[in-house]
């Protein structure tokens, strides 16, 4: 082989690794965006690399050997400290359908929840209701008191109605389907400053990718969490806007689909 033809392979070679470790980079960056461990992951990654680099630019044979041999012991210390976010991951990866269809909340679907969260809020009636989008909420269904009936506005409004029996928890929707109510989520660990009801929305944004709306039993303000982030004092037809841009099908045969109906187009924020 030329030494053209080994430099051009050796470049390529490089650039490939590059792109894949960038990808990692990227993911972990996603998913840990936004908590309390992203500065620590920061820290534990950029600390070692520095060492690591000025040991090799300087020739530090010693530190270069004992950074080597901590190498494993630091890979095991990771796994531990990060055990939540790496069973996220994993999670996401098995769970979420991200090459296939997300499951997509009909129009039907999407005004009964708008029309709820609107009627409880001017009654300042306290409701949680999380829409399953591609991980499924398993986990959660099965804890609770099933239903599984039609989503209406009625039957959601009665669900969350003071003194009924179901009243306590979240409903989790799926599809057309309300699944299970008096679900109880998992909590942030963020401080928000609110209620436990839009802890437990957007501690369940944080580990799955579901979309959750809460309406505050203290002020009667609509909010919605997704991907671990918070969106407050939503009327009705902003509430249904982000609804259906956040349960629009995505993936590959979701865009072909569109592509072939001809309606590939960007939607505009809400």
């Amino acid at each position: 082989m030329s030494p053209t033809l080994a430099a051009i392979e050796f470049t390529l070679n490089g650039a490939v690794q590059i792109a894949i470790l960038a990808a990692i980079i990227y993911y972990l960056y996603g998913i840990f965006q936004g908590t309390r461990s992203a500065q620590i992951l920061l820290g534990a990654i950029v600390v070692p690399v520095v060492l690591y680099s000025v040991s090799l630019v300087f020739n530090f044979d010693v530190l270069l050997y004992i950074m080597k041999w901590l190498s494993t012991i630091f890979t095991l210390a990771l796994v531990v400290v990060f055990q939540p976010e790496i069973r996220q991951a994993f999670s996401s990866i098995i769970s979420r359908r991200s090459l296939l269809v997300r499951r997509k909340a009909s129009s039907k679907v999407v005004d009964a929840i708008a029309t709820t969260a609107e009627s409880l809020s001017g009654t300042r009636t306290g409701a949680l209701i999380a829409i399953e989008r591609g991980t499924h909420l398993r986990e959660w269904v099965e804890a609770a008191t099933p239903l599984n009936a039609p989503v209406s506005a009625p039957l959601l409004c009665s669900v969350f109605y003071p003194g009924a029996p179901l009243h306590d928890g979240a409903v989790i929707i799926r599809g057309d389907t309300i699944m299970a109510a008096r679900c109880v989520l998992p909590l942030s660990d963020q401080d928000l400053g609110r209620g436990t009801r839009h802890r437990a929305a957007l501690g369940l944004s944080e580990k799955t990718d579901a979309v959750v709306v809460v309406v505050s039993e203290e002020t009667g303000s609509i909010s919605i969490a997704y991907d671990g982030k918070f969106i407050t004092n939503l009327t009705k037809d902003t509430l249904s806007r982000y609804l259906e841009r956040l349960t629009r099908p995505t993936g590959a045969s979701a865009a072909i689909a569109r592509i072939l109906a001809g309606g590939d187009k960007t939607e505009a924020q809400p």
